[in-house]
């Protein structure tokens, strides 16, 4: 079945995380970073599917040079613990085929951009070959400030909502940022259903957390880029141990929970002809009207 995943993270300088080389990794490409002089070539990377990076203007999309988007974040942070980017994961439906999926990246990344004026640079994965290989995924980038263009040159202004303190967002009246990301959550979830519903496919994804669904799943913990690497390469680890464990327990509790609803669709069914063959047994005897007695001649 579909699975909803959506997580976010920013790209701090401070973990050594630069937004020139995390947008040449995901796109598959080459960017050298002008602040630091480094050049980041991932173009030989497999498994892309479709990159674009934009942004909207006047309400028109226009493409941009990524390269000179991610320089210019790069440029706008003075901080050494810069938040030079966002990072948005999520997951694909595999029931979409690969053309509905792109329609449905898009949809959603532009929704992004216009709702916080900002620049989105996204890459579409497929699965890793030695993964799930349901996981088709995609990577957004969008930039912490708001992105406009001024006289053919892109500008990065004021930070945009989500990246504000709690403290700042308080005073002006405006959502916290975790209040944000389930927003955020919510409107993937209702745009992944939106697309699932026009393919004429029987299946949705929920942005609550299972306990939140009242669902009886328990949920997975979250791997890392280590585990995963060691994972990929056959390496079991711990988490992966827990993930198998909890993927086994739920199916588990999937097969004992759909065989306790058949059972209690049996035990209706019994309960509706036992309540029929009741009605039949007290029902009372039909009265006989008696024929009239032919008259003499």
């Amino acid at each position: 079945m579909a699975m909803f995943h959506l997580s976010t993270k920013p790209i701090k300088r401070s973990e050594g995380r630069s937004a020139t080389a995390s947008a040449a990794y995901r796109a598959g490409c080459k960017i050298e970073d002008n602040r630091t002089g480094l050049k980041h070539d991932y173009s030989k990377k497999q498994g892309i599917v479709k990159t674009d990076c934009f942004i909207f203007s006047n309400g028109q999309k226009l493409n941009i040079d990524r390269s000179e988007l991610w320089n210019a974040a790069e440029k706008a942070e003075k901080r050494k613990d810069g938040r030079t980017a966002r990072e948005v994961i999520i997951n694909l439906p595999y029931e979409l085929n690969e053309e509905q999926r792109q329609s449905l990246v898009e949809d959603f990344t532009k929704d992004i951009s216009k709702k916080y004026k900002v620049a989105i640079d996204y890459a579409i994965h497929l699965p890793d070959k030695h993964g799930d290989r349901r996981n088709h995924h995609a990577h957004i980038l969008m930039t912490t400030r708001a992105a406009t263009l001024e006289n053919n040159t892109l500008v990065l202004g004021d930070k945009t909502n989500i990246e504000l303190s709690n403290t700042k967002l308080a005073k002006l009246n405006l959502p916290k940022t975790q209040e944000q990301i389930v927003n955020l959550r919510r409107h993937w979830a209702n745009t992944t259903n939106k697309h699932l519903e026009n393919a004429g496919i029987d299946r949705r994804i929920d942005h609550r957390s299972y306990e939140e669904q009242g669902s009886y799943y328990l949920p997975t913990v979250k791997l890392g880029w280590e585990a995963s690497a060691l994972e990929r390469k056959g390496i079991s680890t711990a988490k992966g141990d827990i993930n198998r464990q909890v993927a086994n327990d739920n199916l588990e509790s999937y097969i004992i929970n759909t065989e306790l609803e058949s059972l209690k669709e049996q035990l209706a069914k019994q309960q509706e002809e036992e309540k029929e063959r009741t009605i039949q047994t007290t029902k009372p005897p039909s009265l006989l009207i008696p024929e009239p007695k032919p008259k003499p001649k």
